[in-house]
């Protein structure tokens, strides 16, 4: 089962990303959207818009993204979050969850997720 984040076109929200792993790092993507990186280990950065984040272990990022107006509800996006393993040797492990679009109307102006 995958965790399912409902958001709402036109809507902006923060993502707290956190890699809880041992050994590996993670490269994570938020449905092929631009991130805004507002914090590094929950120390404020100057802004910088990027389309992936590499998180090294223990390693957490606050990032803000902002949903298309022209998504529709019912639509889903995946967020993914592979480890770098090297695919070389076999290893391909990552994580997924699901961006849900739904109706504007039920979600506040900006959302912590």
């Amino acid at each position: 089962m995958r965790e399912v984040v409902p958001v709402s076109p036109g809507r902006t929200y923060m993502f707290r990303l956190m890699n809880g792993g041992a050994h590996h790092g993670l490269r994570v993507n938020i449905a092929g959207l631009n991130m805004k990186i507002l914090a590094a280990d929950s120390e404020t950065v100057e802004p910088v818009v990027v389309n992936e984040v590499f998180l090294h272990t223990a390693e957490r990022f606050d990032v803000e993204i902002t949903i298309p107006n022209d998504w529709v509800e019912g639509d889903s996006f995946w967020i993914r979050a592979d480890s770098v393993e090297s695919a070389y040797q076999g290893y391909q492990n990552g994580i997924r969850s699901i961006l849900k679009v739904v109706d504007n109307n039920n979600t506040s102006e900006y959302v912590n997720v």
